[in-house]
């Protein structure tokens, strides 16, 4: 992806990844917990945008950050952003070095309660995480 296109508007059809690090986010069916998309005690939620990116690379981007988080990836949460549209929350192109296709969801409420109820209607539309590949491609 070019400096352009990853500075591009988000659609709200594109598939966002949302990079999971840790176990107690998903169930033992690997359905994701509503609290890996709660963004507090921070402002924004970090996610990945697919665009241009083949499986290969964006596995690549989920664990390069986590190496930087010093955690192993375990897998991703792919949702629409639409999934955030929906309840007023905007999902906004941030590349960051290494990740061109970083995006931030952001317009959360303050209140964690209203955050906790958003968070369970995206992760009942997810579903399943993908689990990471055991080899780096």
């Amino acid at each position: 992806m070019t400096d352009e296109e990853s500075s591009k508007s988000v659609t709200s059809d594109e598939q966002l990844a949302r990079f999971i690090f840790f176990r107690n986010r998903l169930r033992q069916d690997w359905t994701v917990k509503p609290d890996e998309f709660i963004p507090h005690p921070y402002p924004d939620l970090s996610v990945t945008r697919h665009i241009n990116l083949t499986e290969t690379e964006l596995w690549n981007i989920g664990r390069r950050v986590g190496q930087q988080r010093e955690k192993p990836l375990l897998g991703r949460a792919d949702v629409q952003a639409f999934s955030f549209e929906r309840h007023r929350l905007r999902v906004v192109a941030a590349p960051v070095a290494g990740n061109p296709n970083h995006a931030n969801v952001t317009d959360w409420p303050t209140e964690k309660s209203a955050q906790k109820a958003i968070a369970q209607e995206i992760a009942a539309a997810v579903g399943t995480a993908r689990k990471a590949p055991t080899e780096p491609d």
